[in-house]
């Protein structure tokens, strides 16, 4: 797949996620086999004024290449410099946000919002191409709701305007995460167009991406939530999808030694106060396979620092 100037080697990638897609996870993604791994959503007002948290969300090296830096917005200026930050950055793409469901976006007209007027994500669109050398693309939903399907239209006019994908989560806005995927509507886009076409919705085994790229012909399928504790997931589809051998699920220590290392680099990019808060919800996406889990979530909260989590760990999954 070729999305612009950036040669993907195969069609599965990692979904962009809130809280999830930071640069430990995205480096752990990439090393299981993703393809193309994507930053999590960071809001253009904060990127274009350069703001310390926003910068440290869009950090970046080259190791993860090829990487996506994604962006939300609905001012055209906002949005461009924006872009030009994620291209200083390091990011060999920048993706726009019109898919993200929640309130304080949805109020702000922006993210998921904006499937309701498809020419204002075509002006979007063509600020941010003008703007930028690296290629652009865009995250849309289905519609804003069951009754409006607009993704076959907003995929046509930002192509029009010069985006070099198109990413489709196959549920509409107001649906959020609650519900089935309709694979239907991403098929239709990928008639629709030329460019690239990749989506997301409903893919938490190996197989489902199989079935997937099978029943929608798109060029690509962004794994989300069904990597969350399970980033095997990408080796073991990019296996189905070239036909090679089944890749065995992780032993405990594999599953062991990659929490760590996510920890590990979380703790260096956040430092241990952040770090220690974002432990449980982190942590816990592994360690759900564990016979005493509850034992493992309880203890976890007195974790103090990276020695102490180590500690746990290896505790509890030499046991498991």
């Amino acid at each position: 797949m070729q999305i612009g100037n950036v040669s993907i080697a195969h069609a599965i990638t990692l979904a962009p996620m809130e809280e999830h897609t930071n640069y430990p996870f995205r480096l752990l993604c990439k090393q299981l086999g993703a393809s193309l791994v994507c930053g999590e959503r960071v809001d253009a007002s904060d990127v274009a004024k350069r703001d310390r948290r926003a910068i440290k969300l869009l950090h970046t090296t080259p190791s993860e290449k090829p990487v996506v830096g994604q962006i939300s917005g609905s001012d055209p200026d906002e949005l461009a410099e924006a872009a030009k930050v994620v291209a200083e950055q390091g990011f060999s793409i920048v993706d726009l946000n019109f898919e993200c469901p929640i309130r304080r976006l949805i109020g702000r007209g922006e993210g998921g919002a904006l499937m309701a007027d498809p020419p204002a994500i075509a002006r979007l669109v063509a600020a941010v191409v003008k703007a930028v050398d690296i290629p652009v693309t865009i995250k849309i939903r289905t519609g804003p709701d069951a009754a409006r399907e607009t993704a076959v239209e907003v995929a046509q006019l930002a192509e029009q305007a010069g985006v070099a994908a198109v990413d489709v989560h196959a549920r509409s806005v107001a649906q959020s995460y609650v519900g089935g995927p309709d694979w239907s509507v991403v098929a239709r886009v990928k008639q629709a167009v030329k460019i690239p076409v990749l989506g997301s919705g409903g893919v938490r085994e190996p197989i489902d991406a199989v079935r997937f790229l099978s029943e929608t012909g798109a060029d690509g399928v962004a794994i989300g939530r069904g990597c969350l504790g399970n980033p095997w997931i990408f080796q073991q589809a990019r296996a189905l999808v070239l036909g090679g051998a089944t890749v065995a699920p992780p032993n405990v220590n594999e599953r062991a030694r990659v929490l760590l290392q996510l920890v590990e680099g979380e703790f260096a990019l956040y430092g241990s106060p952040m770090a220690v808060r974002r432990l449980p919800r982190v942590a816990c996406y592994f360690a759900k396979f564990l016979p005493d889990f509850e034992s493992f979530r309880s203890d976890i909260q007195k974790i103090k620092n990276f020695p102490d989590f180590k500690r746990l760990v290896r505790s509890h999954f030499v046991h498991a």
